[in-house]
């Protein structure tokens, strides 16, 4: 009877000792659990903090191209007149043979509106909804061997411009001499050292550079 009572006491004492263990293990697992959580958690906001940085990014990559487009030539009466370097390019002159004009896009926005645009870092001043700042659109034909101007069309646009425009025709009479320092004389000089400085209006059929091709004319003018 001892013994069996004494092997009893042990069997109870066994149990006592180990029976908090599957308490300690789901306690374990439970913590675990957690910790995975936390983790997961705090990929995913990192995640979202990458996917913010790189729109971001993005967002000042296509404001500065849209800077490095249009590059200032003047300012004047408030307003400033940034030339399109994407749209800018040499062409044939109608009924002329085998000489070449430039044509040119300017674009006239106000100062006070530019210097807006330039303080945003990302091309977006703030988040609520506003209505686009309203701008000009002057396109001109540019004559460096006669060192003349002809003036097209005007556009006033806000957001962006409609592609079906109305034109005056060309013509040979509408061709305007420079007065030194008028607008359009300023206008002229501007346009054409810009598309020298950053080499734009692609190539004439004859294999000569924009560049070479504007020395030339500027050489024969002189």
């Amino acid at each position: 009877m001892k013994k069996m009572a004494y092997l009893a006491g042990v069997l109870l004492l066994g149990l006592i000792v180990t029976s908090p263990v599957p308490f300690a293990c789901a306690a374990d697992t439970q913590a675990k659990a957690g910790e995975n959580t936390t983790a997961q958690t705090s990929a995913a906001a990192a995640g979202a903090e990458n996917q913010t940085a790189v729109q971001s990014k993005e967002k000042g990559k296509k404001t500065r191209r849209q800077k490095e487009r249009f590059v200032p030539l003047l300012s004047d009466n408030g307003y400033l007149y940034l030339m399109d370097t994407q749209n800018a390019r040499w062409i044939r002159m109608p009924h002329s043979g085998d000489e070449y004009i430039a044509d040119v896009w300017i674009k006239l926005v106000k100062t006070d509106d530019q210097a807006d645009e330039e303080k945003k870092p990302d091309g977006n001043k703030t988040e609520d909804y506003s209505y686009p700042p309203k701008y000009y659109l002057e396109h001109y034909y540019l004559r460096p061997k006669t060192q003349q101007i002809q003036f097209l069309s005007e556009l006033e646009v806000a957001g962006r411009p409609d592609n079906a425009i109305k034109e005056r025709a060309y013509s040979m009479q509408n061709w305007e001499n420079l007065v030194p320092g008028s607008l359009e004389d300023d206008i002229y000089h501007g346009a054409l050292k810009a598309m020298g400085k950053n080499k734009v209006g692609g190539k004439t059929t004859h294999g000569m550079s924009a560049r070479d091709m504007l020395e030339e004319y500027l050489r024969i003018s002189l």
